[in-house]
């Protein structure tokens, strides 16, 4: 099997060669690996692309990576620099602070309303995707999973009004977020319909805000799972597979997940396995978890090991992918990801 075709069999609930492995590699450990402030990757699709290819060369046992979110000229409205900081602003009245060795965060937002115009207008993270996937060499994006994101129409509002007044609106404009989000979802669908050509291996839900370090059970069905439910379904109609990605804890609405008819879950370092496993069993396939911070700071021999107790604990009935919690910090010794890889060899098939 192709490293893609190992990803894509275990999302699909098939039983691929070999546990696959697919740490969640996407902008600041890419950085790293080319030699390159993380803030270029994150400002120039192109650059990143590069980035996520040379990590494949220096990986080239690892079964995919991942395009995450971030900028490009498409739609930057002023970008100035001050002692290695860029402050980007772009369209949706966002102004993005972005360090010279780290991932950017939206430092002010303009809208203050969830009845305002640009809700329903403006396109802010798309480009740079597109652009991404389509700077990388056929070659790797046949032989890799390259797991490309589309941002959630939930997740879209919060990046365009911030987290205090959508946390707000959850309990205090319940009708007005609720258009909001609605209004989000065509532009989630075009991201699908676009990235169709670009033949992705998996398409990457990102919902970081859905966590349930954020959002209890309830308001995550009512603000979240329904809109992700229609995004899975045109990944589903573009004969794609899909993976829901939500940061933090996810305790409380995991089982909400299958109803989006998502294919796979990327769960964080906080969802115990164990559990989590018996609580769906075959119906999703979990993607997961190893600590990020201890991904950092362990041994070679260290990491091997963990990821062989992780193994056992999520390979009963299959439908399990060895990664990283979350993102890959930009620090993380290459030997640490070597050893992952060796350990899901080591372990072999799923039976």
């Amino acid at each position: 099997m192709t490293p893609r075709e190992r990803a894509v069999a275990a999302l699909n609930g098939k039983i691929p060669d070999r546990v696959p492995c697919v740490p969640l590699v996407d902008t600041s450990y890419a950085a790293a690996c080319a030699q390159l402030p993380v803030s270029d990757c994150f400002l120039h699709p192109e650059t990143y692309a590069a980035a996520l290819v040379a990590t494949l060369d220096r990986h080239p046992d690892i079964d995919g990576v991942s395009i995450n979110i971030g900028l490009s000229s498409d739609v930057v409205v002023e970008h100035t620099r001050d002692q290695g900081t860029h402050r980007v602003k772009t369209r949706g009245g966002l102004t993005w602070k972005v360090p010279e060795n780290d991932i950017g965060s939206v430092e002010h937002c303009e809208i203050k309303d969830f009845r305002d115009s640009r809700l329903a207008t403006d396109e802010y993270l798309m480009p740079a995707c597109l652009r991404t996937l389509r700077a990388i060499p056929q070659k790797y994006r046949k032989k890799y999973l390259i797991n490309t994101t589309v941002t959630g129409p939930f997740s879209q509002v919060a990046f365009l009004v911030g987290l205090d007044p959508i946390m707000v609106g959850t309990i205090e404009e319940v009708d007005d977020l609720l258009c909001a989000i609605e209004q989000r979802v065509p532009f989630a669908l075009k991201w699908v319909d676009a990235l169709a050509e670009l033949d992705p291996g998996c398409i990457w839900i990102g919902e970081g805000f859905a966590s349930n370090s954020l959002l209890g059970c309830a308001s995550y069905r009512r603000f979240v799972m329904p809109f992700e439910k229609r995004v899975v379904e045109r990944i589903h109609s573009i004969g794609k597979t899909a993976l829901l990605h939500i940061c933090g804890k996810l305790d409380q609405s995991l089982e909400s997940t299958l109803e989006t008819g998502a294919d796979g879950v990327e769960i964080d370092w906080q969802v115990n396995l164990p559990q989590a496993k018996r609580r769906v069993g075959a119906r999703l396939t979990l993607k997961g978890n190893l600590n990020t911070t201890t991904l950092v700071r362990s041994k070679p021999d260290e990491v091997y090991a963990l990821t062989r107790e992780l193994i056992a604990q999520g390979k009963p009935d299959g439908r399990f992918i060895v990664s990283s919690g979350c993102c890959l910090g930009r620090d993380t010794p290459p030997e640490n990801v070597d050893a992952m890889v060796r350990a899901c060899e080591d372990a072999g098939a799923y039976a």
